[in-house]
């Protein structure tokens, strides 16, 4: 049992897909082996029994009666659920291949072998409503990409088996025999198809989805007229190829081996050696290839190869004739034909589907392959008729022609592949549109004209009304010193008087009034108004901007503001201002010059590209310290918990910030990945992947990929392990190692978390780690590690008190004492965090964001049946209540619920008294309408959402 899961791991096939894929590959295997005996003895017998004139014949005539057969079944899918299809389709092949070796053995007409040559093309149509027509129902799409490869193997490996068993076969039983194996083989895969469908088929996996025809014009929408135009030919070419290479191998190998069993033991032998051949290529030259070598090669090596052998059997030709060497050559281009074009020029050309729109993309590639297989055979059926039945060319002249097809094909393969470039970078994304901020301040009142004297009275007016004029009007004055008279405005008690007078100085855009604005930003209240005001300067800004960024080394979170006025400014002065603190030693500071450069389309320069690559490095580190650290804690916490979450929210962050990094280093088209989590996500992830592809170095794609195109969690640490080792540890360890983590890598929210399971282990283990942390000047996590501290170890928490009384430590009292008495976690920073990211209305905010909230608004938390008198908690008024959990009853409005944001203005202006019952046990914060405003929340709705 323990081996069938070491081989299932090594295979990367989930517990859950065990069985499927057993059943997948046996089907595959009866398949592969029942077409290898099929097409060997047909071929032969076909070959033997008519002369090459027919060849062409069969080649018409099939291609059209597989063209209305593919036409049929597509009828017939709309009405017949896609099991019951496969199941029937599979029993009429069966029935049929029976019917005509009974006839045969009755009649002896040589004519039913004409006929079974056309029926190995049924085979393949079969195959994709049996076994394709359940890996595409059944499993999704990362899912095909992992596992199709694999169980496709059984149909190599049985083909190599059946092709190289054929010349033993002969000699033991009548060649025509061997057609019966191959129908017992059907017979077997139809138990296996049955049981497939009986196991795995849901009522909604066979469900038939009815939809409209597409159009042409549904098609022109989804790609390029001319791109659509390149691959249909691309698509037509190789059959073409096909079909015309295997009309000279073939009558070359009856000159060759005249008997019919000779022949068929030549047919098995070759195309034996070519599906081992076939397999080793897959295996092992595929990726290194494509990976090396890229999309190119995969597109151009068949032609070329084709171009390569008809071009030494023309020169052999024309000097010797078409003795010996002649026909090594074309049995040179068949093996081209079978091993090359399986194990690469097919799953290359279906990359070039990847620009295509998802949802569109099926449609397409049926459309293309379908049309453009059928007409490629029928084409080569045509052309060789009126070659060989009329022309009369022989195998040279034929050889000679298709070379000039194969240079063709050559050229349009390039130009194929430029395209596919051409449309991945072309590729248009529908972005979300941004939610304009709202304005911050507009004058609620007409600008006052009145006389410069006049509003400077009135600026030390005891009025409200008289100061917010004088400030409006001082900026229509048009008097060099109106700025002055601001200033003692700017520094009112009276917020409105403030925000109109910072309105004013901004329109005035006054170099003086530039320290006094900045001095604002430092205060919540006035921090939206003073930032538009000073953005109004422009780049004659940025240089004081520069002094005061220096002067501020200390004070990251001024610098981080400095960064968004500089943002917002723009242009090119900024850009160098941008540029120059690219390697400012705060890490803070860094990530927002990044992304500023990023929202201002900067591409960087060869000289600081090696230090973003750097920093990209060290961000898909932390990545997998993450994704490491997630294995190791899986087992003790589920997916649903604060820690396992807040490890999610971490992962996204970081992995945000690595491709701010590729966009600045690469270009915008790695901002798609903004859309991973929206309907356009597998477009967004497929487009991504193809762009890491064309774009990025080696080394850089490699540590990139596994987060695009991983199929699960577990298989992209797995490959980031790989990249970045990592030490596996136990849980306490492992949350220890998240606590000590760079606070620049790692958000406290997530270290206060962390903090907060230590206590459920020893206290020997964990005091050191919780002292430490309850000494930091972060209040979440100072709280957080004294309250667990308070738990495990008592009296290192007394003696903790005692030293903080003795140093007259306020800040660690403060949290402290009420520690002494805090019956639950509930009441922690950490705990009403979560709170806050439950309700609907800030869901979407970041953490810093949300402890803005938190730490800026008046908390409330009441038991059930509490009168609250809160009249003596609004000030004026311009603030609003929002519920976390709970219920408060209002006269007039009835009960406001969890999830409920109300103004109090408009509570008051509608007669409702500030004095609300609780319910039931009530949590509710009293907030700034202007930091609602700043973060555009929407007020006055139950379950409010952002704008």
């Amino acid at each position: 049992m323990k081996n069938i899961k070491d081989i299932s791991r090594m295979l990367n096939i989930r517990k859950d897909e065990e069985g499927l894929v057993s059943l997948l590959m046996a089907y595959s295997f009866f398949m592969g082996g029942a077409t290898a005996l099929f097409y060997t003895v047909v071929a032969s017998s076909f070959l033997v029994s008519f002369d090459r004139l027919m060849l062409p014949q069969v080649y018409v005539v099939g291609g059209v009666f597989v063209y209305l057969l593919g036409l049929g079944l597509t009828r017939i899918q709309k009405r017949i659920a896609f099991d019951r299809l496969g199941e029937n389709a599979l029993l009429f092949l069966i029935v049929s291949i029976a019917v005509f070796l009974v006839i045969y053995h009755s009649t002896g007409s040589k004519w039913v072998f004409f006929f079974l040559f056309i029926w190995n093309r049924i085979f393949v149509l079969v195959n994709g409503v049996t076994f394709w027509a359940v890996v595409v129902k059944l499993f999704n799409f990362q899912q095909s990409k992992r596992l199709s490869s694999l169980i496709n193997t059984g149909d190599v490996f049985s083909s190599v088996i059946m092709y190289l068993a054929v010349p033993a076969l002969v000699k033991i039983l009548p060649i025509d025999s061997l057609l019966i194996i191959a129908v017992g083989f059907l017979i077997v895969c139809a138990v296996l198809l049955k049981k497939i469908h009986k196991r795995y088929v849901t009522a909604d996996h066979a469900r038939i989805e009815i939809k409209a025809k597409p159009t042409d014009a549904a098609v022109t929408d989804a790609v390029d007229p001319k791109y659509y135009r390149n691959i249909f030919l691309l698509a037509l070419l190789p059959v073409f190829a096909l079909f015309y290479v295997e009309y000279i191998f073939f009558t070359e190998s009856r000159n060759v081996f005249p008997n019919k069993e000779s022949l068929a033991s030549f047919l098995g032998f070759f195309f034996g050696i070519s599906a081992i051949l076939e397999f080793f290529i897959k295996t092992f030259l595929y990726n290194k290839l494509i990976n090396k070598y890229g999309l190119r090669l995969g597109i151009l090596i068949l032609p070329l190869s084709l171009v390569f052998s008809f071009a030494v059997s023309v020169i052999y030709g024309l000097g010797y004739d078409t003795a010996a060497i002649f026909f090594a050559c074309i049995a040179l281009s068949r093996f081209f034909m079978s091993a090359v074009r399986k194990a690469i020029a097919e799953p290359a050309y279906q990359v070039l589907y990847q620009p295509i729109q998802a949802r569109l993309r099926l449609n397409v590639q049926g459309r293309i392959e379908g049309r453009a297989k059928a007409m490629g055979g029928l084409a080569a059926g045509v052309l060789l008729f009126v070659l060989v039945n009329i022309s009369r060319m022989e195998a040279l002249q034929l050889a000679i022609l298709f070379l000039i097809v194969a240079v063709c094909w050559t050229f349009a393969a390039f130009v194929g592949e430029n395209s596919y470039k051409k449309m991945v970078r072309d590729k248009v994304f529908r972005f979300p549109e941004k939610s304009l901020k709202r304005v911050s301040y507009m004058p609620e009142q007409d600008v006052s004209h009145k006389p410069f004297d006049q509003l400077r009275n009135q600026v030390f007016s005891p009025n409200e009304a008289d100061r917010i004029e004088a400030a409006l009007g001082l900026g229509s004055t048009n008097r060099f010193l109106s700025y002055k008279y601001l200033i003692p405005l700017l520094q009112d008690p009276n917020k409105r008087v403030r925000e109109a007078a910072i309105y004013t100085a901004g329109e005035l855009k006054r170099a003086e009034l530039w320290p006094f604005l900045m001095e604002q930003m430092e205060t919540d209240r006035y921090f939206s108004v003073a930032f538009d005001a000073l953005v109004k300067s422009g780049p004659a800004l940025l240089k004081y901007i520069e002094k005061s960024f220096l002067s501020n080394t200390d004070n990251r979170y001024r610098q981080l503001h400095l960064l968004k006025i500089v943002e917002q400014i723009g242009g090119p002065e900024a850009i160098r201002f941008l540029r120059r603190n690219l390697e400012n030693p705060n890490r803070f500071v860094k990530d927002k010059v990044m992304e500023a450069l990023r929202n201002l389309r900067y591409t960087c320069n060869s000289t600081e590209q090696t230090f973003m690559l750097n920093e990209l490095d060290e961000h898909l580190k932390t990545f997998a310290w993450l994704l490491s650290a997630e294995h190791d804690l899986s087992e003790a916490y589920k997916p649903g918990s604060q820690l396992m979450l807040n490890i999610d929210r971490e992962k996204l962050r970081i992995m945000r910030k690595a491709f701010i990094v590729l966009e600045a280093v690469y270009g915008s088209r790695f901002h798609a990945v903004t859309l991973l989590k929206s309907d356009q996500s597998t477009d967004a992830r497929d487009y991504l992947t193809e762009i890491c592809d064309l774009l990025l170095p080696e080394n850089i794609k490699n540590k990139v990929l596994p987060y695009l195109d991983s199929d699960s969690l577990e298989e992209m640490r797995r490959r980031y392990a790989d990249i970045y080792p990592l030490a596996m540890l136990s849980v306490d360890e492992r949350l220890i190692d998240i606590i000590n983590r760079d606070y620049t890598r790692i958000s406290r929210w997530t270290k206060a978390v962390a903090i907060q399971e230590l206590r459920h282990f020893s206290a020997d283990v964990v005091t050191p780690v919780l002292v430490a942390n309850a000494v930091s000047n972060s209040k979440v996590i100072s709280q957080t590690a004294f309250y667990v501290l308070r738990i495990v170890n008592p009296a290192r928490f007394r003696s903790l008190l005692d030293v903080m009384t003795r140093n007259r430590d306020t800040f660690h009292l403060e949290i402290m004492k009420p520690l002494d008495w805090l019956a639950t976690e509930d009441d922690l920073l950490i705990s009403k965090l979560r709170r806050l990211r439950e309700t609907h209305a800030l869901g979407g905010l970041l953490s810093g964001e949300l402890q803005k909230i938190l730490l800026t608004s008046a908390y409330f938390q009441e038991e059930a049946g509490e009168v609250v008198d809160l009249r003596k908690h609004l000030s004026d008024g311009d603030v609003s209540i929002l519920v976390t959990y709970g219920k408060l009853y209002f006269s007039k409005i009835g009960a406001l619920e969890a999830g409920s944001i109300r103004d109090v203005g408009e509570l008051t202006a509608m007669g409702v008294a500030m004095i609300p019952n609780a319910l039931e046990d009530t949590e509710f914060y009293i907030i700034e309408n202007f930091l609602l405003k700043d973060l555009n929340i929407r007020q006055h709705v139950a379950e409010s959402v952002e704008d």
